[in-house]
């Protein structure tokens, strides 16, 4: 079970998130509605070949560009993920669609909780928006502080 700040971090996440890609979530799942695809299944990892592909690339890129500000830890694992789908344009080519599917691979599998709360919180509200307090990851950028200090102590 996660921890209490472990949850809250997701939430404030989730949050950002939300306030940064919302319109771009919300036509992605209006676009998975008249496609006839199932945004729950579809967000995670549409298929190549969906009308939608085009709409989640800009979820990609934006979720890129929106925990790309992040220091330490996973944001460090995705930082150069992240960086490539920012320069990249939006369903260009086929080398396109491999750097975004890269840099949404690093988000799920390093932020997976909070894109998971957003695709949750979207479905049921029928769209992604957030509650516009802001969010700051300090627990991440403090540990990316001071891990050099801790290098060989018991911790």
């Amino acid at each position: 079970m996660a921890s209490s700040s472990t949850s809250c971090r997701d939430y404030g996440l989730q949050q950002r998130i939300a306030g940064s890609c919302g319109a771009e979530v919300t036509a992605f799942m209006r676009c998975c509605d008249a496609s006839d695809l199932t945004f729950r299944d579809a967000f995670p990892s549409p298929p190549s070949s969906s009308p939608c592909a085009p709409a989640h690339e800009a979820v990609a890129r934006c979720v890129a560009q929106a925990l790309s500000s992040g220091r330490g830890g996973a944001y460090d694992s995705c930082a150069r993920d992240f960086a490539a789908a920012q320069r990249e344009g939006l369903g260009d080519t086929e080398a396109s669609a491999v750097v975004f599917r890269r840099s949404w691979a690093c988000a799920w599998r390093h932020f997976g909780a909070p894109l998971k709360m957003l695709l949750v919180t979207s479905e049921a509200m029928g769209e992604c928006r957030s509650s516009g307090v802001p969010f700051r990851d300090t627990e991440t950028a403090n540990e990316a502080k001071f891990r050099g200090a801790w290098a060989g102590t018991a911790l």
